[in-house]
C-alpha cells in the first residue's frame, strides 16, 4: 500500500530465486529441471559470481522475505550454493530460507554441511525420487530426523510409469509422520504430453493423492490464473540475477530489478491481473489472490498451508475444499 509517496511494502516478499545450478548426483528420467541441457545449449550457464552478486545484494534490501532457492540439479553438491544460503540464513531481513534437496546425504552430512546456518529459519522440500532411491525406509529415517529440526515436506512425482505405486508410496511417507505434496508430471512420455495426457483411470488416481484442491486446480487442471500478487508480494529471480514478478513471464513481463547490480527493485502498488494461461510452480501460483481466500501459509515452509474453512466444513459440509466452486 502506498502512505505518502512511500510505499508499504507487505512482509514477508516471498521470492524464488532459479540459480540453474545443473550437476546432480541422481539421473531421474521425469526430471524437468532439465540438469546439464542449460549447460551444454549455452543457455544461462551457471554462475558463481552471479550467484554471489544476487546474495550480496539480497542481504541488503530493506524489507523482510522468504526466499526458496531452485536449483536444476542437487543443492547439497555445491559448496557455492551452501555458502551463499548460510550467509543469507544470517540477515536480519531473512525470515525463511528454503532450499530443495533429494535428502541424498546422511543426517550427520547435512548436519555438518548446514553449521552456521540460523537453523530457524531453513524449510526443506525433500523431493522422494523411488527410481533413484534403494532403499526408502533408509531414506524416510533421514527425512523424520530432519523434520524434527527443521521444518520439511516431502515432494513425490506422478510420472506415468510410477503412478501405479504412488499412494501405497505416499501411504509410507504419511505414516512416517511427514507431510506430503504430489507434483503431477509436466513435460512429454511416449510422445504425449502431461498432465493432460493422463488417461482417466491415472487421473482419479493422482486427483486421490494431492495435497489441497489448490493443488489439484492448478497444477492437475491446469486452471488460468487470475489476480495475483506477483511483482507486489513475490518477485522471481532469473539464473542471471534479473528481477521479474513471475518466472511464467519472464519473455513479456517486463523486468523490475537486477540484484547482479543493485538491492533496488521497483514493486507493483498492489495485486494485478495474470497475464499467462497456466501457472504450474507451485511457489507462484499461491500469489494468487484465489490462494489467499482459501487457504493460510503454516509457517516459514512455503509450500506447508491449510484450508481456512475446515471447521466450519464439519458442520456445513457445502464448505469442504474439495466440494466448493474454486
Amino acid at each position: 500500500m502506498w502512505c505518502g509517496d512511500v510505499l508499504v511494502i507487505s512482509k514477508p516478499i516471498y521470492i524464488r530465486f532459479y540459480t540453474d545450478y545443473p550437476t546432480c548426483n541422481f539421473s531421474c528420467p521425469y526430471c524437468i529441471a532439465g540438469h546439464g541441457v542449460h549447460t551444454e545449449k549455452g543457455l544461462s550457464p551457471w554462475s558463481v559470481a552471479t550467484y554471489n552478486s544476487v546474495v550480496e545484494n539480497l542481504a541488503k534490501v530493506d524489507f523482510d522475505f522468504n526466499i526458496r532457492i531452485g536449483v536444476g540439479g542437487e543443492f547439497f553438491v555445491s559448496k557455492d550454493l551452501v555458502d551463499g544460503a548460510r550467509r543469507l540464513s544470517n540477515v536480519k531481513h531473512a525470515a525463511g530460507i528454503n532450499l530443495i534437496t533429494n535428502l541424498s546425504l546422511s543426517k550427520q552430512q547435512y548436519d555438518k554441511a548446514l553449521t552456521g546456518f540460523d537453523g530457524s529459519k531453513l524449510a526443506f522440500v525433500a523431493s522422494l525420487h523411488p527410481t533413484e532411491v534403494a532403499d526408502i525406509d533408509a531414506w524416510l529415517s533421514t527425512a523424520s530426523l530432519m523434520n524434527e529440526q527443521y521444518d520439511l515436506v516431502v515432494m513425490l512425482v506422478a510420472y506415468p510409469p510410477l503412478v501405479g505405486s504412488l499412494v501405497p508410496t505416499r501411504q509410507r511417507v504419511l505414516d512416517a509422520g511427514l507431510e506430503c505434496f504430489v507434483q503431477p508430471y509436466i513435460g512429454e512420455y511416449n510422445g504425449v504430453v502431461y498432465p493432460s495426457a493422463y488417461t482417466p483411470a491415472e487421473m482419479e488416481v493422482v486427483k486421490s493423492v494431492m495435497y489441497s484442491r489448490h493443488d489439484l486446480e492448478y497444477l492437475l487442471n491446469v486452471k488460468r490464473p487470475g489476480i495475483c500478487n506477483a511483482g507486489y508480494k513475490y518477485l522471481y529471480v532469473s539464473p542471471e540475477g534479473k528481477v521479474f514478478s513471475c518466472g511464467s513471464n519472464t519473455s513479456t513481463g517486463a523486468q523490475i530489478g537486477d540484484l547482479t547490480v543493485s538491492s533496488e527493485i521497483r514493486f507493483a502498488d498492489g495485486p494485478r491481473p495474470c497475464p499467462v494461461n497456466s501457472c504450474q510452480c507451485d511457489t507462484e501460483n499461491m500469489n494468487t489472490l484465489e490462494f489467499g481466500l482459501h487457504y493460510n501459509r503454516a509457517g516459514i515452509n512455503q509450500h506447508r498451508y491449510s484450508y481456512k474453512f475446515t471447521e466450519e466444513a464439519r458442520l456445513s459440509p457445502w464448505m469442504d475444499e474439495w466440494v466448493i466452486k474454486y
